[in-house]
């Protein structure tokens, strides 16, 4: 059986799953530092620092583009059989 205490470090730990809801990360967060005995300045957190965004892999991109390419000649300049979807 989950206890609070579980659920919450499971939201806080995958801020990939719960970032777009900043409220349940934050109460959330409070309940965590709330069982070591801390405080939270609700004030003071703000907004999350950070987002998670998917990398875009299609060729639209050019700086991915150029990476692709260069992880490329790289690869072939060492020897390596990369296969198509690789780099």
């Amino acid at each position: 059986m989950q206890t609070p205490i579980d659920k919450a470090r499971h939201v806080v730990t995958h801020p990939e799953i719960f970032g777009h809801i900043p409220a349940l990360l934050a109460i959330n967060w409070e309940q965590l530092k709330n069982a070591r005995g801390q405080t939270v300045d609700h004030d003071r957190i703000g907004a999350p620092a950070y987002l998670i965004t998917t990398a875009r892999i299609d060729g639209a991109d050019p700086q991915a583009a150029r990476i692709r390419s260069a992880v490329r000649d790289y690869a072939q300049t060492r020897g390596y059989d990369l296969p198509p979807s690789a780099a």
